[in-house]
């Protein structure tokens, strides 16, 4: 039982803003900042502190070379993300993360409508 809430705390790590700059190379806690903000990964505080989950940071870190390997591989990207992945809580929250993402790809091919039906739509609008 123990060893189950070992595994489950190591995936809750924390990061704090210094550390998050340093793992995506950057040398200003604000760029960081600005990073964190644009992937949508909320900041926390706790009494003086600002910290993110570690998790987050890395699925998103790792998230460009998951979406390469989707485009390159789209039958066993999954496979081939689990065999390098880092450990197996940031390959299942990265493939969330990717499988839930909204696809901007539309469906339908709009086709120009014709004089008669541009003439009502416009007699419509008024």
């Amino acid at each position: 039982m123990t060893e189950y809430y070992n595994n489950l705390s190591r995936s809750l790590d924390t990061l704090t803003l210094a550390q998050v700059a340093e793992k995506i190379y950057v040398k200003n806690i604000e760029t960081a900042k600005k990073w964190l903000m644009e992937k949508g990964i909320k900041i926390h505080r706790f009494l003086n502190n600002s910290f993110v989950y570690q998790i987050e940071v890395d699925s998103h870190i790792d998230k460009p070379f998951v979406q390469q390997l989707r485009n390159k591989y789209p039958d066993k990207w999954k496979e081939r993300y689990r065999d390098v992945a880092k450990d197996l809580p940031v390959y299942n929250f990265t493939i969330t993360l990717l499988e839930d993402e909204v696809s901007y790809t539309p469906l339908v091919k709009a086709s120009k409508i014709n004089n008669k039906d541009l003439e009502r739509y416009k007699k419509l609008l008024g």
